[in-house]
C-alpha cells in the first residue's frame, strides 16, 4: 500500500475484559488465552492498562480457534474461521467502495443470524446501518462489528475514511473515549441501531488492493484494523513519522515541526484540532506507547528508559505513566511477560 500506513497504537484492557465477557461460560481457558497473548491477569484489574494491537489480536484468534468462532459468540451463528478471508476475497472483485459496503451487507446477511446490515445513502452522506435482534448491554457487539467493517472498508480503498457520526447499541461508563478514538467524536451510546455514517463522496473511491497485498493484510488480521486508520497524507500521521525517525530528547517544538511541513504554526495547530488531536497529544501518545513496548521487549532501567524517551527525572516518568495505565513502570514490567 504504497505511502499509506495503519499507526500503530495500544488498546484499552476495556476490550480484553468485555471480549472475555462475551465468551464466558462458553469452555475458553481464560488463563491460556492470556497467557498465549502475553496478557499478564492482573491487568484485568488495573482500569488504565493497555495492551498492543498484536496482543488483542493474538486473543482474538487464539478464542476463535477455542470456540470456531471470528465474532466471540456474539451471534447466535457462529462465524467460522476462514469467513473473514473469504469475505476479503470478494471485495477484491468490487469496483469501489459502495459495491465494498453492499457486498458487506449481503455477507453479514448470508453469514449472520441475528444481525442485519444495508446501505443508505441520503443527500451527502452515506450509513451503514445494522439492525440488530439481540438487546446489547454494552457497545462490543456493535464496535467488533464496525471495527472489521470500517478498518476492512479503510484497508480496501487504501485511504481512511472519516467518519461523520458513529451509533453504538449498550453503554459504555468510563471508557467513552477509547470508543471515540476508535471512530470519532460524534458518537452515541444506546442507541437502538447501530449506524456509520460517512461522506458519500466517498463511495466511488476504486478498490485499490490486490490478491498479493491482501496475503499480506491477511497475515496481519485482524491487529490491523484494531487501531484507528490514519491516512499517512493527514497532519497528524506526517507529525508522528518525523517524531519516530528523532530521539524524544531531541523532538523539536512545535514551531520548528509546523516550518519544517511549511505550514504557519496557527494553521498547524488549527488542522490537527480539525482531526481531533494536538502537537502535545501526539507526543504523550507516541512515548506512552513506546514506554509499554519498551517495559516490555528491553532490558532497559527505568530510569534509562526515562531518559530515552526525553524526560528529564525518572520520578517525572513514574508519573507520567502512571496517568497513561493506572501502574508504576516497574509494576508493569513485572507483571508482563
Amino acid at each position: 500500500m504504497a505511502g499509506r500506513s495503519v499507526e500503530p497504537g495500544t488498546i484499552s484492557i476495556h476490550f480484553v475484559r468485555e471480549a472475555l465477557r462475551a465468551v464466558s461460560g462458553r469452555g475458553v481457558p481464560e488463563s491460556a488465552v492470556l497467557q498465549r497473548a502475553a496478557i499478564p491477569p492482573a491487568f484485568l484489574d488495573e482500569p488504565l492498562a493497555r495492551v498492543s494491537p498484536e496482543q488483542f489480536g493474538i486473543l482474538w484468534r487464539t478464542v476463535a480457534r477455542h470456540l470456531q468462532d471470528e465474532f466471540f459468540a456474539l451471534d447466535p451463528h457462529p462465524v467460522r474461521p476462514g469467513a473473514y478471508a473469504l469475505l476479503c476475497h470478494g471485495l477484491l472483485g468490487c469496483e469501489d467502495l459502495r459495491a465494498v459496503l453492499r457486498h458487506l451487507c449481503r455477507y453479514t446477511e448470508v453469514v449472520l443470524d441475528g444481525m442485519r446490515a444495508s446501505l443508505e445513502i441520503t443527500g451527502d452522506t452515506a450509513t451503514l446501518r445494522l439492525r440488530d435482534a439481540r438487546p446489547r448491554a454494552t457497545p462490543f457487539a456493535h464496535a467488533t462489528y464496525f471495527m472489521v467493517a470500517y478498518g476492512l472498508a479503510c484497508w480496501v480503498i487504501a485511504r481512511r475514511i472519516p467518519l461523520v457520526q458513529c451509533h453504538l447499541a449498550g453503554h459504555a461508563p468510563g471508557f467513552e473515549p477509547e470508543y471515540r478514538v476508535m471512530f470519532c467524536e460524534d458518537l452515541n451510546f444506546g442507541a437502538r441501531e447501530g449506524a456509520l455514517v460517512m461522506p458519500a463522496a466517498l463511495l466511488s473511491q476504486p478498490v485499490a488492493q490486490t490478491r498479493d497485498a491482501l496475503r499480506q493484510f491477511l497475515r496481519r488480521a485482524p491487529d490491523v484494523f484494531l487501531v484507528k486508520y490514519r491516512n499517512m497524507d493527514s497532519l497528524a500521521a506526517q507529525v508522528r513519522a518525523r517524531l519516530r525517525a528523532i530521539a524524544p530528547p531531541d523532538w523539536p517544538g512545535l514551531d520548528a515541526v509546523a516550518s519544517s511541513l511549511q505550514a504557519a504554526p496557527s494553521t498547524f495547530r488549527r488542522h490537527l484540532d480539525a482531526e481531533g488531536t494536538t502537537f502535545q497529544m501526539i507526543k504523550n501518545e507516541l512515548r506512552r506507547d513506546m514506554a509499554i513496548t519498551a517495559l516490555r521487549e528491553e532490558a532497559l532501567s527505568i530510569e534509562q528508559l526515562a531518559q530515552t524517551l526525553g524526560f528529564t527525572e525518572a520520578s517525572a516518568f513514574h508519573r507520567a505513566f502512571v496517568k497513561w495505565t493506572g501502574m508504576k513502570p516497574s509494576d508493569y514490567r513485572r507483571r508482563a511477560p
